[in-house]
């Protein structure tokens, strides 16, 4: 079985890539060649027009070894923790499509809107995406399926990855999930969304140093989230937030989906189905955090199942995603348990990173900073609980949050593999191929974006005369069609209704020495912790 390592955020999103594990063999893409000058210089793009079509080995492709393809090279250049700059380096050299072989890995690069959407107006009733190496190994030898988002995928005899039966079943539980995260449901939570912020604000106003400097950040904002989802899905608080946790064990589950998340990085370098017939160390520490992670899941979903039965035959009102997916889908309880796994999987890291790089944001430009606590002033009172009706009125923080995720994207590759073959750019790709988005370039590049280093919220905002943006296929922090993000709105809402009240609460001040640039660890992540001083505002 092939695949490769890759960490879920979001939902279609978290499927991003490490070229150095196995996987099928790839596709190919077109579009126009450009070259990016140096700082805001303007670029130059060219069209090539082909007189017919060219085969797949045509794709513009650099020189490797016979059997480690490029892999030295991009060792050599940082390794798995700078694979988009190397990526986006590959674009500079050989365009917006380019075919490379990155030691058992040979993928296509896409880098350009026009290819892009192109590719999803072809992936399928199914769509396919690459799942995690370490992931597909583990169910195989545990015989264990998963849930939403592994559905649909299997290898034949030529470890070609391919559609599988089990692609109907998949669509029948995303429309189930699709009802649970709809508008009108999401809205429901706005109150303990409020409450588990009014804690963590609380908390901070504690945790401070004497400098008001807040201590770990990305812990902070994993607390919030997991507390936030967790509540969403088993109808009560965890607890992560306040520390005084309700569920037994969550704060062990979370370390446990850490680790998974950790070692699955781990085995970007050393192949996963080598780590598992060696059984190395990485292997081990991956599957005992798997194991731990799934019977712990499995505990919560007993106890909450438990207890949503005994109140439904009395009468009582349940809540949470657990009880709609129990009581009006009925689905079976083994099959929830992987489903809830998988949405702690695909959820929580992902919105957390994601707001993390936007307070960095927010702290690095003050005066960004002083627009959203002006906006976000004009709409509540200081202290308030914000709702959804307010976010309406709050068109430049969602800029703002769109602009940190234009340059930060959690997930900088998006991934298909398409059931027929495709012709772009004037190269046929045969079905079966990967396909990588390459969003981390696409989101950077001066065609799409005008002086696309700079931080520019405001080249999101419709009122201006003329917008900056070009095509929304460049920038896809949620992916796109039927196996887009299934949590859009639900993260949507919790770091806008987070941010907001955050820059009423405090004044933020960047602590970061230097500018905090990205390191891959499945996401994109800070490579030194982010610090933030917290000051209180003048009221």
């Amino acid at each position: 079985m092939k695949g490769f390592t890759c960490r879920p955020a979001c939902i279609e999103r978290t499927l991003t890539t490490s070229l150095t594990s196995s996987v099928p063999q790839p596709a190919e893409a077109k579009c126009p060649f450009y070259h990016r000058h140096q700082e805001s210089a303007e670029a130059v793009s060219c069209s090539v027009d082909f007189p017919s079509e060219k085969p797949y080995e045509a794709i513009p492709s650099p020189k490797g070894l016979p059997l480690m393809g490029t892999t030295f090279e991009l060792l050599s250049s940082g390794g798995a923790p700078k694979i988009h700059e190397y990526c986006d380096k590959r674009h500079k050299e050989l365009g917006c499509i380019y075919r490379e072989k990155l030691g058992s890995v040979e993928a296509v690069f896409v880098a350009d809107s026009e290819l892009i959407q192109s590719i999803y107006q072809n992936e399928g009733r199914y769509p396919m995406h690459l799942v995690p190496e370490p992931w597909l190994i583990y169910n195989e030898t545990k015989g264990i399926q998963r849930g939403l988002f592994f559905i649909g995928l299997c290898f034949d005899d030529n470890n070609t990855m391919s559609l599988n039966r089990d692609g109907p079943q998949w669509n029948e539980r995303r429309k189930s999930l699709n009802k649970v995260f709809r508008q009108q449901t999401v809205s429901a939570y706005a109150k303990v969304f409020n409450e588990v912020i009014n804690d963590l604000l609380q908390r901070w106003r504690k945790v401070r140093r004497e400098d008001v400097e807040l201590i770990d950040l990305e812990r902070e904002l994993y607390s919030w989230s997991i507390d936030s989802l967790g509540t969403m899905i088993f109808g009560q608080r965890l607890g992560c937030v306040t520390s005084d946790s309700k569920i037994e064990n969550i704060y062990e589950f979370v370390q446990c989906v850490q680790q998974i998340f950790t070692e699955s990085a781990h085995m970007t370098v050393i192949p996963p189905r080598l780590a598992y017939v060696l059984k190395l160390p990485v292997w081990k520490r991956f599957v005992k955090a798997a194991d731990r992670a799934l019977h712990l899941a499995k505990t919560y979903v007993d106890v909450n199942v438990k207890d949503i039965l005994s109140k439904a035959e009395v009468g009582e009102p349940v809540e949470g995603v657990l009880s709609q997916l129990l009581l009006e889908d009925k689905i079976d309880k083994e099959e929830i348990v992987r489903i809830v796994t998988d949405l702690f999987l695909a959820a929580a890291d992902t919105t957390s990173h994601a707001t993390q790089w936007t307070l960095y944001m927010l702290a690095k430009y003050p005066e960004c900073q002083k627009k959203v606590v002006d906006e976000v002033n004009r709409v509540i009172s200081p202290g308030q609980n914000i709702q959804e009706v307010h976010l309406q009125h709050l068109p430049y923080l969602k800029a703002v949050i769109k602009e940190a995720l234009r340059l930060y994207p959690v997930a900088p590759f998006l991934t298909r593999i398409l059931p027929q073959d495709i012709v772009l750019n004037g190269y046929r790709v045969p079905a079966g191929k990967l396909i990588l988005m390459s969003l981390y370039t696409t989101g950077r590049d001066p065609k799409y974006f005008p002086n696309p280093d700079h931080f520019k919220p405001d080249r999101w905002l419709r009122i201006r005369d003329t917008r900056d943006i070009i095509s929304t296929f460049a920038f896809l922090p949620f992916g796109f069609g039927i196996r887009s993000c299934i949590g859009r709105r639900v993260a949507e809402m919790q770091m806008q209704f987070l941010l907001a009240r955050t820059v009423q609460a405090f004044h933020l001040v960047s602590a970061n020495t230097r500018d905090v640039n990205i390191t891959m660890r499945m996401i994109t992540t800070p490579d030194e912790p982010i610090r933030l001083r917290l000051e209180d505002r003048v009221k």
